[in-house]
């Protein structure tokens, strides 16, 4: 898994390979698994080789979602924390089973000025973060919940089936399980979805 981390970001100095294969370690994670805590210290860089991590903010019995993070993707917030040495504020939860690279935060801000490569891997996880953060905002901003909530449901989808519930849909889109019911009762009137038991059907 590390050969193809290497191989993915086109790593090519010798140094830098040998660096990543000594001092890094691969763990495994199920769904539901925090791999991320909000007020935690950040002490590894934590990057997706394979699987679905679901990064978000909580505020009470609510969450924003940031993004999520895919197959040799980092979270920007964890990787900005690395060269400032300070708490986290957000959580990452995984969605699906994970494997996981983990590098010490000293050696990430050191690799960052030695080497052309991994300075290109960061630049481009903040840049393409931003551009994501920036889309965020503009659907957060002009895009009405129920078109949001919509999308959402497309994108969990499982064979146009989604496991979750009102509460839980809710508090992943930052409102009330009441707004939730009632957006939901909307799409079903325009034949959008199918409300079952415990199950929501994407028509």
């Amino acid at each position: 898994m590390i050969d193809i981390f290497i191989q993915k970001l086109k790593i090519t100095e010798p140094e830098l390979i040998k660096e990543i294969r000594e001092c890094s370690t691969i763990t495994t994670h199920k769904k539901g698994d925090f791999i991320i805590k909000e007020n935690e210290y950040i002490k590894v860089l934590k990057i997706v080789l394979e699987g679905k991590v679901r990064v978000y903010q909580a505020n009470e019995d609510r969450e924003i979602l940031i993004y999520y993070l895919n197959s040799m993707e980092t979270c920007t917030l964890s990787l900005s924390a690395c060269f400032e040495d300070c708490k986290s504020n957000v959580n990452a939860i995984v969605e699906e089973d994970c494997t996981i690279l983990n590098i010490p935060v000293r050696f990430v801000k050191d690799w960052n000025f030695k080497y052309k490569s991994w300075n290109n891997f960061t630049t481009n996880i903040f840049r393409e973060s931003y551009m994501h953060l920036i889309n965020q905002y503009s659907n957060l901003a002009f895009q009405p919940l129920k078109d949001r909530l919509y999308d959402y449901l497309i994108s969990k989808a499982e064979n146009s089936i989604v496991k979750k519930s009102h509460q839980q849909l809710a508090k992943e889109l930052g409102t009330t399980r009441e707004v939730i019911s009632r957006l939901l009762k909307n799409l079903e009137k325009e034949n959008k979805v199918v409300l079952g038991q415990k199950e929501i059907i994407i028509s």
